[in-house]
């Protein structure tokens, strides 16, 4: 089992990267997250790893942090769910997000990614959500989560419009960082411009 990876990033795409170590180079497949936190081209990288091994491929996944890792491990656990898909999955926003959404039961946010249906999407949130409540409560998002509730409604309005998730989240965290006490319409208007 290959659990980690260091070496010199060669290559560095939205979702593989190739990772030379020692003469030999390895393709990873990563999330946003994970290509969002990478260095630049050139540079040694250390990455968390997943090596999934089917009748008819070998491939590897590449984590910044545990725990995105470990998300992906409970993901594809669910049935259905392939570790491509997960990958996808964790795309679409941050772990954190990913999680509260899960314990939240937030049916729209999978379904809004390709080849999730609603019974797929409502499988997840089950299965998940009785995993997380055996993790540590450390592990689990506080009710009071660090994503404040304009973030989350603008989050929500803006996919329903059909814009794709990592560009309304990457929108929505600009105008935030900016200007933290907009309200939730506010938000929306500012993070449109940002998306166009």
């Amino acid at each position: 089992m290959i659990v980690t990876i260091k070496g010199i990033l060669t290559e560095k795409k939205p979702d593989t990267i190739i990772v030379d170590c020692g003469g030999l180079g390895y393709a990873c497949h990563i999330s946003t997250n994970t290509y969002d936190a990478l260095p630049d081209k050139g540079k040694e990288t250390g990455l968390l790893t997943y090596f999934h091994v089917t009748e008819n491929s070998q491939n590897l996944f590449a984590f910044h942090t545990q725990t995105e890792r470990e998300l992906f491990l409970l993901l594809i656990g669910v049935s259905g769910i392939g570790p491509k898909t997960a990958i996808v999955l964790l795309s679409s926003v941050t772990p954190e997000e990913f999680k509260r959404r899960l314990i939240a039961g937030e049916v729209s946010m999978l379904t809004a990614l390709p080849g999730i249906g609603p019974k797929t999407a409502r499988r997840i949130i089950v299965e998940l959500k009785d995993k997380f409540v055996k993790l540590s409560g450390n592990d689990l998002p506080r009710e009071d989560s660090d994503t404040p509730r304009e973030i989350s409604d603008a989050y929500d309005a803006l996919t329903a419009l059909g814009f794709q998730l990592n560009d309304v989240r990457r929108a929505v965290a600009a105008v935030h960082s900016k200007s933290p006490d907009l309200s939730t319409e506010e938000l929306i208007k500012k993070a449109l411009v940002e998306i166009k």
